[in-house]
């Protein structure tokens, strides 16, 4: 019997080769080893207990990924050897590093030793020791098992401690002390998760992969009051090194689930229908090389990210040395500060333009859809004959405030102003609070972004000084409601000298409207995410109709609402194939990739 394991892995880290070759190393078969593109094959020949044995191993070695597509095993004809390239393993200084591999977490688990190296998830070398620890913390310990036993003790204590780490020195807080200011939440049991955080299977799976990335999650009611949370949602994360790991292990031995800690993990995910988005670029995920090849040497920075490419391909990076090269340089019209002799771009456009490169759907016609939190959104249409229409524009930069939005529905005509007033004489309070309310902290947001904070406002949601809280507050009351549609709010567009651009006096006035009706918040808010959902897959069909839509793109940080991004994969994928980055976060690196090669479109 002859049988091939396929990994499709997209990512060129490097894992999986140093995966395939421990697996080789461990094995008491003879396999065979080969790449073809993004395909990693282990072959083997034996009778069915020998290849049993083998697929019980691999199937404990190999991690779940953000990055593997696909795993298959099939039955093949006994090729020769020479048929096939064997892979070698990457030279050690290859910078990526996973948090650890199933092997490394089961060492650790069982005794709560993280010093051993590992080649498999890039830890050749120990680059920190028990020692170093010692001195840091002044716990006095004989064995790395005694040690995290004590920091645990120590943080019960004194509520806080302070810890070196493979993602830099880390502190950690218990949830009920408020010493500082920390980023997210170390989860040490997750068995208890579900009992403490709103969680699907798809973000607990995203949770677990062997990236460690965070998650945007809502805390329950009884335990955001046990353990006196305030934010809507804490990004989330299981620990993401082998020190972190050893530390929540003897954490949770001691009972306690969940602590703050800062330098959460820098990826970022969202997850819905199976369906797992970068949202914010991890660690050692970059550089991302294409091996697309301009003609014109070309350079773009934006949102932390820089990209260049040239004739020997694409490069994005954090900071690239172009080491005083000549290039086109290509800057987002959002700037506020535009460069001489540079060429302004659509950074929807260019997070479409990524989409189509990592895709390959050079000269598709599509319907590009970019919902951004902090940036511009947009909805377009592309096709090769045309080239970029726009559709909906998101700029509604004259109602800023609570106040300004009640002033612009009253002039709307009669009935706006029959509506703010019924809207006044129903909840005197609430008027009265919206009156005086403004946004003062994460004011420059996205259209999309502030039409969802004011509603949280007119609902009665949120009566605080921060546009983007106030966002994720309506969100936050949104993933409560569980049924399966909400009330149509407006999204409508009007026609502008711009062009066509969303109408945020109607989404607003329609609330308005439900609430002086009787709807409870869950189900108004609720409408909000619905009836995007419905909104963009219209414009999907309108873009049809006008260029014969052969896919839409999805892009922009809006879609790490869960909602939002299960609803619009309902409505869309029906009728029309979906895509979205999958090496690159869906807003920021994949503008920088995708704005040098606007221009080569096909």
């Amino acid at each position: 019997m002859h049988i091939a394991f396929k990994f499709e892995y997209i990512h060129d880290n490097g894992l999986f080769t140093r995966l395939l070759k421990r697996i080789e190393e461990s094995s008491d078969t003879s396999l065979r080893l080969y790449s073809e593109g993004h395909t990693y094959t282990i072959e083997a020949s034996g009778d069915q207990p020998t290849l049993e044995t083998l697929a019980e191993q691999i199937s404990s070695l190999v991690p779940q990924s953000l990055f593997l597509k696909d795993y298959k095993i099939e039955a093949v004809d006994k090729e020769e050897d020479e048929e096939k390239v064997v892979l070698q393993l990457l030279d050690a200084s290859t910078p990526f590093k996973v948090p650890y591999c199933p092997e490394c977490q089961e060492h650790v688990v069982s005794s709560l030793n993280p010093f051993n190296p590992c080649n498999v998830c890039g830890f050749s070398g120990t680059s920190l020791s028990l020692k170093e620890l010692i001195s840091v913390t002044n716990i006095v310990a004989s064995t790395a098992e005694t040690f995290f036993n004590q920091a645990a003790e120590v943080l019960i204590k004194q509520g806080e401690i302070t810890l070196p780490t493979y993602n830099g020195v880390r502190h950690f807080s218990l949830l009920d002390e408020k010493t500082v200011e920390l980023e997210g939440v170390l989860y040490c049991n997750p068995t208890e998760l579900s009992k403490n955080f709103l969680i699907t299977q798809g973000e607990l799976d995203a949770l677990m992969m062997v990236e460690k990335p965070s998650i945007r999650l809502k805390p329950k009611l009884m335990f955001r009051v046990e353990q006196e949370l305030e934010d809507p949602f804490y990004p989330l994360f299981f620990p993401d090194d082998k020190i972190t790991l050893a530390f929540s292990i003897a954490l949770k031995n001691k009972g306690i689930d969940a602590v703050f800690s800062d330098k959460i993990p820098t990826l970022r995910v969202a997850s819905a229908l199976e369906e797992h988005l970068i949202i914010k670029q991890g660690r050692d995920m970059l550089p991302c090389h294409v091996s697309m090849r301009l003609k014109n040497p070309s350079f773009c920075a934006y949102d932390a990210f820089q990209a260049f490419g040239n004739s020997h391909g694409l490069h994005v990076d954090r900071n690239i040395d172009l080491k005083d090269k000549p290039f086109i340089r290509y800057v987002a019209n959002s700037e506020k500060i535009q460069e001489k002799n540079a060429i302004s771009f659509e950074s929807a456009h260019a997070a479409q333009r990524s989409v189509v490169v990592e895709h390959q759907l050079e000269g598709k016609s599509l319907c590009g859809i970019h919902l951004s939190r902090a940036y511009q959104s947009h909805i377009f249409s592309f096709s090769k004959k045309i080239g970029y229409t726009p559709m909906v524009l998101f700029r509604d930069e004259d109602i800023i405030q609570q106040r300004d939005m009640l002033r612009a529905i009253e002039g709307m005509d009669e009935g706006g102003t029959r509506l703010v007033q019924n809207f006044k004489n129903a909840f005197p309070e609430l008027y009265e609070k919206i009156e005086r309310q403004q946004f003062i902290h994460h004011t420059d947001i996205s259209d999309v972004t502030k039409v969802w904070a004011m509603a949280a406002s007119f609902i009665g949601l949120y009566e605080g000084d921060d546009a983007m809280k106030s966002c994720e507050v309506l969100e936050a009351t949104a993933i409560e409601f569980g049924g399966k549609s909400g009330p149509r709010i407006d999204y409508k567009v009007i026609a502008t000298e711009e062009g066509y651009q969303l109408d945020s006096r109607l989404a607003i006035r329609s609330a308005m409207s439900f609430k002086l009706a009787g709807l409870d918040d869950y189900l108004l808010s609720f409408g909000f995410i619905d009836s995007l959902a419905d909104f963009l897959a219209q414009q999907a069909e309108d873009a049809d109709a006008n260029i014969g839509t052969e896919g839409v793109t999805l892009s922009g940080g809006l879609f790490e609402n869960r909602q939002l991004l299960m609803r619009t994969y309902n409505a869309l994928s029906v009728n029309y194939p979906i895509y979205r980055n999958e090496r690159l976060s869906v807003d920021g690196a994949n503008v920088t990739l995708g704005a040098i090669t606007l221009g080569s479109e096909v």
